[in-house]
Order: C-alpha cells, then sequence, then structure tokens
C-alpha cells in the first residue's frame, strides 16, 4: 500500500460505532474483497426524537485481510443541533473494532444456498454516560435470488453497560441486477434493564452509480426506550483497491 493510503486509512481509523451495510444496521454474509478497502460513509443523517434533533454521521471502514474475511472498524456520532437542546445533551461517539469471516460461500459469493458469516466485535466505551468496553458476536445468514435478497441477522451481545443484550432481524432488497433496488430493513434490539426494547423499520433505495461506488438514501422510523424517532439516512459505500 502506497505511504498515502496508509495515511488516509490511519485518519479513517481515528474517527468514530454503527456495525452495518448501508444504509442499514444491520449487515450481509459478505466481506471485502482481498487488499480492497472499502468505506460505507454517511455523512447527511438527521433524527428527530422527543421534540429534539441530533446530527448522526456514521463510518464503516471494512478492509479485506484474507480470502473471506475482513477487519471492520465502524463509528457513529450523535450531535444535538438547533435549539432546543435535551437537558444535559453534548454529544457522544461510538466505536468498534469487529473481524468479519465467510464460513459458508453460497449465493453472495456467486456459488449455491446460502452465505452464512461471523463477526465477532469489541465494543469501545462510548462518550455517552457511564460506559465501559462491551462484546458483540453476530451470526449473518444471507440468500441472493433472482428477484429478492434477504439477510437474517442475529447478534447476542455484552453491553456497554454490562449487560446481557441482543438485536435481531432482517434486510430485504430488491433485485441486485437493478441499477437502483428498493430495500427494506426491520430489527428488534433489547437490553436487560432497559426501559423498552428498540423496534426499528427502514426503507430506502440503493444505487448503483459505478464500478465499486453506490449511493443510498432510506426513512427510519423506530421507537428507542419508549420514544418515538424518525431519521434520515444518504450516504454512499465506494471500494478502494489498495
Amino acid at each position: 500500500m502506497a505511504p498515502g493510503r496508509w495515511a488516509v486509512l490511519l485518519v479513517l481509523l481515528t474517527a468514530g460505532g454503527a456495525r452495518a451495510y448501508r444504509p442499514f444496521d444491520e449487515t450481509d454474509a459478505d466481506v471485502a474483497e482481498l487488499h480492497v478497502l472499502e468505506l460505507e460513509l454517511g455523512p447527511l443523517q438527521l433524527q428527530r426524537s422527543a421534540g429534539f434533533t441530533s446530527y448522526v454521521p456514521t463510518l464503516i471502514v471494512n478492509l479485506g485481510v484474507f480470502p473471506g474475511w475482513e477487519v471492520v472498524v465502524d463509528g457513529l456520532a450523535n450531535v444535538p443541533v438547533g435549539s432546543p437542546r435535551a437537558p444535559g445533551s453534548t454529544g457522544q461517539l461510538a466505536v468498534g473494532l469487529a473481524v468479519k469471516g465467510v464460513v459458508r460461500r453460497g449465493s453472495l459469493q456467486g456459488g449455491e444456498g446460502p452465505s452464512v458469516a461471523i463477526e465477532p466485535e469489541l465494543l469501545f466505551p462510548s462518550t455517552a454516560g457511564p460506559s465501559e468496553f462491551g462484546l458483540a458476536a453476530g451470526v449473518i445468514v444471507s440468500q441472493r435470488w433472482t428477484a429478492l435478497t434477504v439477510h437474517l441477522n442475529l447478534v447476542p451481545a455484552w453491553s456497554r453497560s454490562h449487560q446481557a443484550a441482543g438485536l435481531a432481524g432482517v434486510i430485504i432488497e430488491g433485485p441486485f441486477d437493478w441499477a437502483v433496488r428498493p430495500v427494506a430493513e426491520t430489527y428488534v434490539e433489547a437490553e436487560h434493564g432497559a426501559s423498552a426494547p428498540t423496534v426499528s423499520g427502514l426503507v430506502g433505495l440503493i444505487w448503483r452509480a459505478a464500478a465499486g461506488v453506490a449511493l443510498d438514501a432510506a426513512f427510519r422510523v423506530a421507537t428507542v426506550d419508549g420514544a418515538g424517532l424518525i431519521e434520515l439516512r444518504l450516504g454512499l459505500t465506494w471500494d478502494v483497491p489498495l
């Protein structure tokens, strides 16, 4: 890798958890190709909940390190904007480091049947409230047909507040051969001791703009700790050969 590209990578890795495949909160059973840096950028994302607005940019860096395996660094910021602001809100930053591997090559890799991947992740303490290191261990099963692709996610976790937690959900995509394909996602995420689970639903579009470049737009509705939330997401995914 050229020195300049190493510098770019180091800058990106210091930005800061989102675990995903754009524009979703979940992911698929595939990884970046060997010696390819896949950047998932969410520079234009706004949330509205309980009368308050937040700017929530995300960054995910996937680096193919072995055939069928990648290293993932994901980061999410939550910055209150406008006025009024929620009492005590100062913004937050959360970062995770994961290794993701394809343990069964299937339809996502040009083969037959389901693709299966695992993704153990270390969650670094966030800057919001009491927070410690956490752990997550995702299992992802994906199946692609001509007219439809489905990704199932099951993610048991030990949260940053050291409570048992977990996520279960599904992503549905339209025909992969379409330049612009419709997509949807739904999931439930719960943590022991939380007042209520997070229930989320998303609809959007992914546009394959060029080789190695995809743009996305999505609208998300959720309930978090019993409060309603709406979110607009605009971003891109860019594959950079190294």
